[in-house]
């Protein structure tokens, strides 16, 4: 009899142990890729403030950047090799971003330093000045012209957690001030419930064009 009890113990403590060791290995794999795709993010932010700074800080040009450097992300998820899958990632990443899954800010320059700083150009276009900046002193809004062609922008990517039983863990700690939220906009479109992290990345380059549309830039009316 009491071999046999202690056999119905050692079956307990088994399922114990291998249901924190599942437990464990899950919450790991999530973390891995959720890694993976913090350093996707902070690489494609760094894509759509090179892509702004070569057309005047454009919001079409941002975008572009933006969805060029995230494609990785859904190549990886749809699992389809070549130019015709990273085509389709790419028009992925697009629709996110106009959706708003994926969101790009301009930190800087200022609308402010855009005004104060802003020159005729040759073709008649007021602009911030991009040219000969070693020879400018002139300075508005607290920023120097040289600062001023500075563009930083930030990213807030919504990564959509895939490992199942994790998501919905991380998720009940929203109660509690944690970052986890079911997204409305991917359960919409995916017919299921989908939870999803914030990631945000910033990106800073020097501008090499000038800017024309204060529209595109940070604060101001």
């Amino acid at each position: 009899m009491m071999s046999r009890r202690q056999r119905g113990q050692s079956i307990t403590e088994f399922l114990v142990t291998m249901f924190g060791f599942g437990f464990l290995l899950l919450g790991l794999f999530q973390a891995i890729l959720f890694y993976r795709a913090k350093a996707t993010v902070d690489y494609a932010a760094l894509e759509a403030a090179r892509a702004g700074a070569v057309h005047g800080a454009s919001k079409a040009s941002l975008r572009e950047g933006l969805a060029r450097g995230l494609a990785p992300l859904y190549a990886a998820a749809s699992g389809n090799p070549g130019k015709a899958g990273a085509a389709l990632a790419f028009l992925d990443a697009k629709k996110d971003i106009l959706l708003g899954t994926a969101k790009i800010e301009v930190l800087a320059p200022t609308r402010a330093a855009w005004q104060g700083l802003k020159q005729t150009q040759y073709d008649g276009k007021k602009a911030l000045p991009n040219d000969s900046l070693y020879f400018r002193n002139a300075s508005a809004a607290g920023v120097s012209v040289q600062d001023a062609n500075l563009l930083k922008i930030r990213v807030t990517y919504d990564y959509p957690l895939i490992v199942p039983v994790i998501d919905r863990m991380l998720a009940a700690f929203q109660a509690f001030g944690g970052p986890a939220k079911r997204d409305l906009i991917r359960s919409a479109t995916r017919g299921r419930v989908v939870y999803s992290l914030p990631i945000q990345s910033t990106a800073m380059v020097r501008m090499q064009s000038p800017v024309t549309d204060a529209g595109n830039l940070a604060g101001g009316p």
